[in-house]
């Protein structure tokens, strides 16, 4: 129980990563209206046109997909906490859970991790994307320089998110195997 508490006791690391996502989460929600700008009554929400440029949406739903995988059950009885006014309060607990296991996994074996081996925990989901993800993006291109920004930021992104969990699954990772070893 006392692990539990300071697991999810607050620091000001777990609250920047908590603030941080949930900036991210909000500017992919403002990229949604491009979904529905043909909907009469729908309004562009703010900061619409400055966040165009840059694809926050794809790396934003990649980020909350494990919560959408987790309420999938519900989602066969009918229920959908993700379309529902529930998803901002989900959101929130998710994130911020999600930045708890990160500081904890980090602070508990993330630091045991060789230097020479953390950065390519860290470096090699941005290959990864990179090299996924360019080559279908570079098709779509019809100005490349109006859409570097675009391309740019989605690899960007999209590693950043990928980083995490990869990351944070190496960390636990490290910590089940040092945990079975003994």
């Amino acid at each position: 129980m006392k692990s539990l508490l300071a697991l999810l006791k607050p620091n000001w690391r777990k609250v920047l990563a908590t603030t941080l996502m949930l900036a991210f989460l909000a500017a992919a929600y403002i990229q949604s209206y491009a979904f529905v700008d043909d909907v009469p009554g729908v309004t562009k929400p703010p900061l619409y046109d400055l966040l165009r440029p840059f694809d926050f949406w794809s790396s934003g739903m990649l980020l909350i997909m494990p919560l959408a995988l987790l309420s999938t059950p519900l989602q066969w009885l009918g229920l959908s906490p993700l379309s529902s006014p529930l998803i901002w309060p989900l959101q929130v607990v998710y994130v911020y859970l999600l930045s708890c296991l990160l500081v904890f996994a980090h602070d508990r074996w993330g630091t045991r991790i060789e230097r020479r081996w953390r950065w390519l925990v860290l470096i090699l989901p941005f290959l990864i994307v990179a090299a996924l993800w360019a080559p279908a993006m570079l098709a779509g291109i019809r100005s490349p320089r109006q859409m570097m920004p675009f391309l740019a930021s989605s690899i960007f992104f999209s590693s950043c998110v990928l980083s995490l969990y990869v990351y944070t699954t190496v960390c636990i990772g490290v910590g089940v195997y040092r945990g079975l070893r003994k």
